[in-house]
């Protein structure tokens, strides 16, 4: 694991041993997998590239209920794409800060059903090199939830998500189209 990946482990348990000092029901932590469908889909094994590995979308997050219907909070994500190429290792590490927006619009006994959006920042990283030059870059990110629905039980739930994430910069620089379509988390509410 690299230094700045165990940093931020680190830092996201401390968070939420933290928020369980909190005992308000208006707290929620959470921590998911969601897919790589656009990262597949773009990045294949050809005669230069082989050996193509993913982690899929490794995400953390934490919403704060303002009303019942509303909540905020922000997510952090991870995402790693390596290969071989011309027998050189070569990967890219995408880190993600969003700020996000939920709006529950049913909950009945053990089921709530939401959307939601977030904007943010991306930085990609890693040895691979861009056509500027660059092996680090930062580009803005927009994280769409079109539908979310979790299952409680006391104050673990389990959650599904359908949306996706998406991050631009300029018009060569695509980092991210409709990545993260489908997830799935588990967490807390306090």
């Amino acid at each position: 694991m690299y230094p700045i990946m165990k940093r931020i482990c680190i830092m996201l348990i401390v968070l939420c041993m933290c928020l369980t000092g909190l005992a308000q029901t208006r707290h929620e932590v959470r921590i998911g997998w969601g897919d790589m469908l656009f990262e597949t889909a773009v990045f294949y094994p050809s005669q230069q590239k082989t050996d193509y590995s993913y982690t899929g979308h490794i995400f953390a997050g934490y919403q704060y209920s303002l009303k019942s219907w509303l909540s905020i909070g922000a997510e952090f994500d991870y995402g790693k794409v390596s290969w071989m190429e011309n027998s050189s290792a070569v990967h890219f590490d995408n880190f993600s800060v969003i700020p996000e927006i939920r709006f529950t619009y049913f909950r009945k006994g053990i089921v709530t059903m939401y959307s939601g959006l977030g904007v943010g920042i991306l930085i990609n990283t890693g040895n691979e090199v861009d056509y500027l030059g660059r092996n680090t870059a930062a580009a803005p990110e927009l994280e769409i939830t079109a539908y979310g629905i979790s299952v409680a039980y006391k104050n673990l739930f389990g959650a599904f998500e359908i949306g996706g994430l998406t991050s631009l910069k300029g018009k060569n620089e695509i980092y991210m189209i409709g990545s993260r379509l489908f997830s799935v988390a588990i967490g807390f509410r306090l």
